[in-house]
């Protein structure tokens, strides 16, 4: 009798951890899944992401590029895009409040140094609303806050370390994804 019962017992706790196992599968599935569909995507593909807008639209984002900014719009648009939510640049959330002013301080000199020897481009940084982001993007007071009109109709996909656009007067545009260091002005390419 005491054989049958621990076989009764040994089978119910094998059942018992298989059970357990396919719950616990099923939990990283769904966790992993919420994880893909919700967070932003660092993206290095090595991929071009170019395109053509259509004039209407161009003109539909120089329109709100110039009343968000108060400048006059040139030829060539360039624009650094920061996402609500993402953690880029974290790590350095930890450090002092001079050594973020000095990064950012760093960062405004490059667009003004690019801005004076490309003279026909206008060149912008904007952040979606919110404020779940990093000391860098929310101390940076040279960083435009989005209305929301270039999340619904430039940046519409969602990326870690931010997006810079590239438009040219032709309505041709690159889009760099990924684009932690703001490389779209650290190589400037001929319109193509």
């Amino acid at each position: 009798m005491e054989y049958f019962s621990y076989k009764i017992n040994a089978h119910l706790i094998k059942r018992s951890m298989i059970i357990k196992f396919k719950n616990s599968v099923v939990l990283i599935l769904i966790a992993v899944t919420v994880m893909a569909c919700t967070e932003a995507r660092l993206y290095r593909d090595g991929k071009d992401h170019k395109g053509t807008y259509p004039f209407a639209k161009v003109e539909a984002l120089r329109k709100y590029l110039s009343e968000a900014s108060g400048q006059t719009i040139k030829d060539t648009i360039i624009i650094k895009y920061d996402f609500n939510n993402e953690t880029c640049w974290n790590l350095l959330d930890e450090k002092s409040d001079e050594y973020i002013a000095r990064i950012t301080n760093g960062t405004n000199i490059m667009v003004a140094m690019y801005k004076n020897t490309h003279p026909e481009t206008s060149v912008f940084q904007f952040r979606e609303k919110g404020k779940n982001l990093n000391k860098l993007k929310l101390r940076n007071t040279e960083i435009i806050i989005d209305s929301g009109y270039l999340l619904k109709n430039i940046f519409t996909t969602r990326t870690t370390c931010g997006t810079s656009l590239k438009l040219y007067p032709n309505g041709n545009y690159e889009l760099i994804y990924s684009d932690s260091h703001f490389t779209a002005i650290g190589s400037p390419q001929k319109q193509n």
